[in-house]
């Protein structure tokens, strides 16, 4: 009774290799569909399990949307006695010169992956080979405030040591360092820019001003070419009024950084950025001023209609409206082409 027809056996061997020979025995056959029902569970077990994998990263705001022609790692960093783990994203081919670098700064909330998902900032570096160093405040949030009385998490020294630090171990060009920030991060960007001059290039502000505390400290001694992206409906900061106690105005903050690079007032230059998307209902003008006694210069979009998120972002704050008709990344990467640090 072991033995089992040739025909049966012709049909076991179509579906399974092992079955070649009407001589195979029963036993035989049933081990291999056992080892194939094995291999078959193995697949959908790995398979689940990446599935389920990503499905928690992305619960935990940890996924990182993958960019074909990048590499990403993570590093950790002791600072205060935390450790604090830093994203990187690099192009997958090495450059034959040191690389400039962008530190992304997220929002308030905001995780590191949410930030580089935010600002496709993968596409940054498979495009103009960038490398974007992306660390996470504690609590997800940022001590942006000079001026507020908890000073106890020191920001500054963390992202002086995170840009030191890779600068020295990875082949990164020192005077080629950006930072960039979202919200809160946008307000530490400036805060950096106020306190550690000699370590960035340049900043980029995106839906955030300046606040007051920063506004009575600032005082660098380089001035920090900076460029801000405001909406003037957005809920969170306000476009056209300065409180006295929290935040200046858009066109406040546009005067005193021109004031902190000593820019001629009267040379701002105004550009419209061309309405691509009509359907997004916002408008852009391009503010900047270049004739600055610093060598530097000073810019802001100011987007019409727009609300309290990143330009032309992937998985926008849904906080207003969102302007589609130019890329906040690429517009401060081209901001940033225009300095290096001396």
């Amino acid at each position: 009774m072991r033995r089992i027809s040739a025909a049966l056996l012709a049909c076991c061997a179509a579906l399974m290799p092992g079955a070649a020979s009407a001589e195979l025995d029963l036993g035989a056959i049933i081990g291999g569909w056992s080892g194939g029902l094995g291999r078959l569970g193995d697949g959908l077990s790995d398979g689940l399990g990446r599935g389920l994998g990503q499905w928690s990263q992305h619960l935990t705001h940890r996924y990182l949307y993958p960019t074909e022609g990048t590499e990403s790692f993570e590093e950790t960093f002791t600072w205060q006695g935390r450790q604090r783990t830093v994203l990187f994203i690099k192009p997958k081919n090495a450059s034959a010169t040191p690389a400039p670098s962008v530190v992304l700064l997220h929002y308030n909330g905001g995780t590191r992956s949410d930030m580089a998902n935010m600002a496709y900032a993968g596409d940054l570096a498979r495009d103009l080979g960038v490398w974007l160093i992306v660390p996470e405040g504690i609590s997800k949030k940022w001590n942006d405030d000079p001026g507020a009385n908890n000073q106890s998490v020191d920001d500054v020294g963390f992202l002086a040591h995170v840009i030191q630090s890779s600068t020295a171990k990875h082949p990164l060009d020192a005077k080629r360092v950006y930072m960039a920030g979202m919200s809160n991060g946008g307000f530490m960007t400036s805060r950096f820019a106020c306190e550690r001059p000699n370590l960035i290039a340049a900043g980029a502000s995106v839906v955030a001003t300046m606040r007051q505390g920063l506004n009575a400290s600032c005082n660098p001694s380089r001035a920090v070419p900076m460029t801000f992206m405001l909406g003037t409906n957005d809920l969170e900061v306000n476009y056209s009024r300065t409180s006295a106690w929290a935040l200046l105005s858009g066109p406040d903050t546009l005067k005193r950084w021109m004031s902190i690079h000593n820019c001629n007032t009267a040379a701002v230059v105004t550009t419209p950025v061309p309405n691509i998307d009509t359907t997004d209902k916002t408008t852009t003008q391009r503010l900047r001023n270049d004739s600055c006694a610093s060598g530097g210069a000073v810019e802001m979009y100011v987007i019409e209609g727009g609300g309290h998120n990143w330009p032309q972002g992937r998985n926008s704050t849904n906080l207003g409206r969102t302007s589609r008709d130019f890329s906040g990344t690429l517009a401060a990467w081209d901001f940033f082409e225009d300095f290096t640090l001396p």
